[in-house]
């Protein structure tokens, strides 16, 4: 059986955090407006220079995601993400999203989910911290890459805006905060996805305000 395995580079190339900025870059926050996007529900919207996503006083009983209209396979993305809320507030980012019907076996709802990959940014708590791993939780459960903790702490800001990049190229994966690289993973599954929509999450179970920043893909 092949072992999942982190791919941490020691070339300073590769640890450095992509721009995002050359001339062919997708603006995905263009003109201040969601069109880039699919939008579910009202508890989406635009707020100044932001996208909100917001459960309003009430907890959401599935979760929702926001996604983008385009599709994209190998890429580079940043974005910036401030979240607050209570504590067990959760978000993140998700990619190469394709999506279908799943069953939740504690809540026994069933809902359209996120098959594919996300770079996870719930709120650390005692128990677990979530910040800056890699997962494809609806899809593959057993698929969890955890960073080193003393990185995410040297990286993560607390209650702040924190920047997020991801470099997709085939099955490597590489995660960045603040500049700081988090995550460099293989994928060995030959049947992960390699293709797919971008979406942002608000988690059901938790009263959120998820605010999002300065968000470009860059396609490779």
């Amino acid at each position: 059986m092949t072992i999942p395995r982190l791919a941490f580079s020691q070339n300073a190339n590769e640890a450095a955090e992509p721009t995002v900025k050359k001339s062919n870059v997708i603006d995905l926050f263009e003109g201040g407006t969601l069109d880039a996007w699919k939008v579910p529900s009202a508890h989406w919207y635009v707020e100044g220079e932001r996208i909100v996503g917001y459960t309003g006083e009430e907890k959401l009983e599935i979760p929702e995601w926001l996604y983008t209209r385009q599709r994209f396979s190998n890429f580079e993305f940043t974005c910036e993400l401030k979240l607050n809320g209570d504590n067990h507030r959760n978000t993140g980012i998700y990619y190469r999203v394709n999506t279908f019907l799943f069953e939740d076996s504690q809540s026994k709802k069933s809902f359209e989910a996120a098959s594919g990959y996300e770079f996870d940014a719930a709120i650390p708590t005692k128990r677990n911290n979530f910040w800056g791993s890699l997962g494809d939780w609806y899809a593959r459960p057993s698929l969890r890459i955890y960073p080193d903790q003393t990185i995410i702490n040297q990286a993560y800001k607390p209650e702040d805006w924190n920047r997020m990049t991801i470099r997709a190229r085939g099955n490597r994966l590489e995660y960045w905060i603040n500049g700081i690289k988090v995550m460099d993973y293989l994928d060995p599954d030959p049947k992960a996805s390699r293709e797919g929509v971008i979406g942002f999450q608000i988690h059901n179970g938790s009263v959120m305000k998820i605010e999002y920043r300065n968000i470009r893909v860059l396609p490779l």
